[in-house]
């Protein structure tokens, strides 16, 4: 019997960065072979039963920054995808009875606003500007191999990217501290920080270059869940030809002469390959994955520091119904939106 050839590249982790890498690697014409741990692809964008008669998409939630281009190459669309526009991006219920909302529209937003401060409406459009001047270079500097964090700013506020906090840019334009909150939200999602940590900024910026079908700055949900998104890349991965291997976990990346050159899975297989590239955790990668005596001992002391944990959590809860507040008790789109419980 003959052996099926070794592959170009193994890649570890079959979410969907590693999805969309064995994509443009096959597509390039390498030989490809994707290792996922879990019984099903998706990593992160995932949709399961959690509860019986309940299935939701179980970490990520929502789509925004899956980049158009990718959509495009990797024939998503084709592929079923199919992305629903939230009809309100957050909703903010509020303990005396008012409530917020940022809607996809600027006129929109900014009558919810003028109910807590007109002095803050007034000033949104011009908040608006300088958000969409910044994230239209971040847009291009997502595409940049590898991206060149000054390229292409000329007199952009660098420091408002880079160093300063979601706060201080915040107090900078509005009053009241029910706007700020709701603002603020997108500045701490995903990491330990509050948003007055200096860096805060490019966090909240990040939150804002996103589109969906083509409208920029506007959130949505994938049909079928966020699994939908992985499920629709797996099925380009298998057309390109890539080889796609579920419950095949990684014990160890093997390296000889400092170069990788093959993975152990935890059955105790090894697959070599010209290249090892890696869609997992860098501190699993770097501390669990590759012998210590494999690495820089700087380097593995350095990684081991790094802090890579988030203060938020994910909980998924079956309703017996729709959820009532105060401020809107009827069933409306504010349902289908973001829900912020942030008073400042």
């Amino acid at each position: 019997m003959s052996r099926s050839p070794s592959p170009d590249v193994v890649i570890i982790g079959g979410g969907h960065n590693g999805l969309t890498c064995a994509c443009y690697l096959a597509r390039a014409g390498l030989r490809v072979t994707v290792l996922e741990r879990r019984p099903v692809v998706g990593g992160a964008a995932v949709t399961e039963e959690f509860h019986p008669g309940f299935r939701n998409s179980l970490a990520s939630y929502t789509v925004s920054l899956l980049h158009p281009q990718v959509i495009r190459d990797l024939r998503l669309h084709e592929h079923g995808l199919r992305i629903l526009e939230r009809p309100l991006l957050n909703f903010a219920p509020r303990t005396d009875g008012s409530h917020l909302c940022i809607g996809n529209s600027l006129a929109e937003t900014q009558r919810s606003l003028a109910a807590h401060s007109a002095r803050d409406a007034e000033r949104l459009p011009a908040y608006a500007a300088m958000l969409d001047a910044v994230v239209d270079v971040l847009r291009e500097l997502v595409l940049l191999t590898p991206p060149n964090a000054g390229g292409g700013l000329g007199e952009m506020p660098k420091l408002l990217l880079f160093t300063r906090s979601a706060g201080e840019v915040l107090d900078g334009w509005f009053d009241s501290d029910a706007i700020k909150g709701v603002y603020g939200f997108d500045s701490v999602v995903g990491h330990y920080a509050s948003p007055y940590t200096p860096g805060s900024a490019y966090v909240l910026l990040h939150h804002c270059f996103g589109e969906v079908n083509g409208r920029k700055g506007v959130w949505g949900h994938a049909v079928g869940g966020m699994g939908a998104i992985t499920q629709a890349m797996a099925r380009e991965a298998e057309a390109c030809g890539v080889d796609i291997r579920t419950e095949a976990g990684a014990r160890r990346v093997i390296v000889e002469g400092s170069r990788a050159v093959g993975v152990e899975l935890e059955s105790g297989t090894e697959i070599r390959a010209r290249a090892v590239a890696s869609a997992v955790n860098p501190k699993l990668l770097y501390l669990s994955l590759i012998d210590a005596g494999d690495l820089d001992p700087g380097f593995r002391d350095r990684m081991s520091r790094w802090r890579n944990g988030s203060a938020s959590f994910r909980m998924n809860v079956a309703l017996s119904e729709l959820p009532r507040f105060e401020c809107l008790p009827e069933p409306g789109p504010h349902l289908s939106a973001g829900i912020l419980i942030a008073p400042s």
